[in-house]
């Protein structure tokens, strides 16, 4: 088996059959591959999406474990030589040419991941017309892509030219998933949010390297959060704030560590004051030190910082 397609999916039936016809648009070049989904804990029905799709093969969580248990529970499942992730609200582009991905692997035993040029379409508001009885959609685009804004406006091409990088966007990615067998996986501390960012600190404690390829191109139609709050009161804000403090906790020497704690919960304290979300706030804090108390330090070495500087990382923030 070649090629494993890995999706993750809750509550968006529709997004994912889409997902699947654009996988099945594309040319395999005689390549094996299969389609796995894994639904965690949904309460909408997809026996209609599923048996449609015959060739998918189907798993479902009883209850909600988080994305990071579900990518990892993912990757066990693949027969894949190389993993494919995409969100269910992902659509890849049918020109994705997967034997130069199948190379690229090939021929660096060093090449771990490989990021997706993405394409976030937002939608924000529709325009009804009676008399023409048409419907205007107005929508934006967003590159989801992992470079920052100051990088693109000093090298606009870094964006359209193969580059190592030190970090990825989990909506749209591929790796090879020797990585699992090595004990290479997500954190499962980290149920939703800054989980891409701790794996990608894993790969480079491990002296692999990633890459982004501007050809590899993705469609995002990102919608509302599956976080949904609960009796242990978490959201998307709050796990934000907990899941930065693990990650600097985890990941970073304490130079680094304190500055990136101190910037990212003072960005979130003046965030949780405009939107009236201050017992988010300290949830969020609270929720960080217990996940941090759960977790083990293993800061990135010199050598990996400057794999970080010199590959379009951030360290102090």
């Amino acid at each position: 088996m070649n090629l494993s397609f890995l999706i993750p999916t809750k509550n968006r039936p529709n997004d994912l059959e889409a997902n699947i016809i654009a996988i099945g648009q594309l040319d395999f070049k005689g390549m094996d591959y299969e389609i796995i989904i894994l639904d965690d804990g949904s309460t909408i029905d997809y026996s209609p999406v599923i048996e449609r799709y015959k060739f998918v093969t189907y798993h479902k969580n009883k209850f909600s474990k988080g994305i990071s248990s579900v990518r990892n529970d993912l990757a066990r499942f693949a027969n894949g030589k190389y993993l494919i992730f995409l969100d269910d609200d992902v659509q890849v582009d049918k020109n994705l040419d997967l034997s130069v991905l199948s190379e690229l692997f090939e021929s660096n035993n060093k090449l771990a991941l490989i990021a997706f040029n993405i394409t976030a379409i937002i939608q924000f508001d529709h325009t009804v017309n009676n008399d023409s009885k048409t419907i205007t959609v107005n929508q934006k685009s967003l590159k989801q892509i992992p470079f920052k804004k100051y990088q693109l406006y000093f090298d606009a091409s870094i964006s359209k030219n193969v580059n190592y990088i030190s970090y990825f966007i989990g909506a749209a990615f591929a790796c090879k998933k020797s990585l699992f067998n090595n004990n290479i996986q997500f954190d499962e501390l980290f149920l939703w949010g800054n989980e891409e960012l701790d794996f990608s600190f894993n790969i480079i404690k491990n002296n692999y390297e990633m890459i982004f390829h501007p050809e590899f191109k993705a469609t995002h139609f990102p919608k509302k959060s599956v976080i949904i709050s609960d009796v242990n009161n978490f959201n998307s804000f709050n796990l934000f704030i907990a899941n930065r403090i693990l990650t600097a906790y985890k990941n970073l020497p304490l130079v680094y560590s304190f500055s990136y704690i101190f910037i990212w919960t003072c960005y979130y304290f003046i965030l949780s004051v405009l939107k009236f979300r201050f017992k988010d706030w300290i949830y969020g804090i609270k929720l960080g030190i217990q996940k941090s108390k759960k977790s083990k330090r293993s800061p990135l070495t010199k050598s990996q910082i400057c794999y970080l500087k010199n590959n379009y990382g951030r360290t102090y923030y």
